[in-house]
């Protein structure tokens, strides 16, 4: 496709780290039977190392079910038999493993089992939610449908839905950020620019079919990206000329939005290709 194509707004630095911004539905866990949640505020978490020594601590504890750390939030999850153990003794566990802790929240079971039961009630239609935003199952079947093309391998099949969630998920949470902020772009202005787009671009609509689906997926996909462009002109980039400070307060900006928005996924594959791991030597256990 025609790199003019690829148009404002270009995140690639933000990549590596989308997988692992995303809570999960269930922690991986057993399924522990009246099991309570606590969700904890970690501080010194740098990398995956620092993941695996917080499960080893509280795995040596009693009634633990299950432990998800995520490093993007500086948050960690931990379901648990409140009969055995409490959440206080849970955060001075992963405070004594070397990462102060704190509780932000808690669940009893039945308070857990509820949310469960909803989150499962909105994953038969949705995949995931970001922020207020709802992923629908069919949009992100387009869009996997789109990248795929022709019948492909399972492993293949994995590697499309990886792709096809990082770029979901950083453009949702750039929508996310441009409707707290009642970003508004008219129905003219998008006009305006499929003119220029044609002009510059001999056969656009043959292009646009072949990647898009149809004019209307890519008009839409085009109000987005307009929307995205005016939030960070307006929001991020305001008072600020120099291209360098510019790139350098969007990595802030965006590595912010992404602690400050909470992530869940319903479906369990996506749960599995969205999953990034590996270690480092930043740390020991």
């Amino acid at each position: 496709m025609n790199k003019g194509l690829k148009i404002y707004v270009s995140l690639a630095f933000v990549a590596a780290a989308l997988a692992a911004g995303a809570w999960l539905l269930r922690p991986a866990g057993g399924g522990m039977a009246n099991a309570a949640l606590a969700e904890f505020q970690i501080e010194k978490l740098t990398c995956g190392s620092c993941v695996s020594n917080i499960e080893s601590a509280l795995t040596r504890l009693g009634g633990i079910d299950s432990v998800e750390v995520n490093l993007t939030s500086n948050r960690g999850r931990v379901t648990y038999d409140p009969s055995e153990i409490d959440s206080k003794v849970i955060a001075a566990a992963i405070t004594k493993a070397g990462y102060p802790a704190s509780v932000r929240l808690q669940l009893d079971p039945q308070e857990y089992d509820a949310l469960q039961q909803k989150q499962a009630q909105l994953g038969q239609k949705y995949l995931a939610s970001i922020g207020d935003r709802l992923l629908a199952r069919r949009d992100f079947e387009e869009i996997v449908q789109q990248r795929a093309g022709s019948a492909i391998s399972p492993e293949q099949q994995n590697q499309v839905w990886q792709a096809a969630w990082k770029d979901v998920l950083q453009r949702e949470l750039l929508l996310s950020a441009a409707d707290k902020n009642r970003v508004i772009v008219q129905a003219g202005e998008v006009d305006v620019k499929l003119d220029e787009l044609r002009q510059g671009h001999q056969g656009l609509e043959q292009l646009v079919v072949k990647r898009y689906g149809s004019m209307e997926n890519f008009r839409k996909r085009l109000h987005e990206d307009m929307i995205i462009k005016r939030n960070i002109e307006d929001h991020v980039y305001a008072g600020i000329d120099d291209p360098r400070e510019q790139q350098d307060r969007l990595q802030a900006w965006y590595a912010n939005l992404e602690k400050e928005t909470e992530v869940i996924i319903f479906d369990p594959q996506l749960k599995a290709v969205s999953q990034s791991g590996g270690g480092c030597a930043c740390c020991n256990s």
